[in-house]
């Protein structure tokens, strides 16, 4: 296989694991280890850096009930990683195409803008207007 194949397949892949809780005890999972979010949604970030404030304000309000704070952090942040990891599941297909009739075709405007004729037309018509 071509490093492109590969590359392919391993993206093709990617699997979202969703678990049916994010804490047990004293145990946390936090960030893409708890809701996996995939590389599609492009959310992982943004739901780590607000998981771990809510996670601070839980504890803060929770003072001396561990298992109270991670129940009310996951139950408030839950619904938004829940629907960013439908997102990823939806808009892979558009990144990680299942079928290489469907790569073909997405990667087809770029093929086309390295052609000559279309670059030199690109170019007056978009950068030099």
């Amino acid at each position: 296989m071509t490093s492109k194949e590969t590359l392919m397949r391993a993206i093709i892949t990617i699997s979202q694991v969703v678990a049916p809780t994010w804490h047990r005890g004293r145990v946390i999972l936090l960030g893409d280890a708890a809701w996996c979010v995939t590389l599609f949604a492009g959310y992982g970030s943004s739901l780590a850096v607000g998981g771990a404030d809510r996670l601070g304000s839980e504890l803060d309000a929770h003072p001396g009930d561990i298992g109270a704070a991670l129940t009310a952090w996951e139950m408030a942040l839950r619904p938004e990683a829940e629907r960013k990891q439908r997102l990823g599941r939806r808009v892979k297909g558009v990144y990680a195409p299942a079928n290489p009739l469907l790569l073909w075709l997405t990667q087809l405007p770029l093929r086309l803008a390295a052609l000559p004729a279309v670059r030199r037309y690109m170019i007056r018509r978009f950068i030099k207007g």
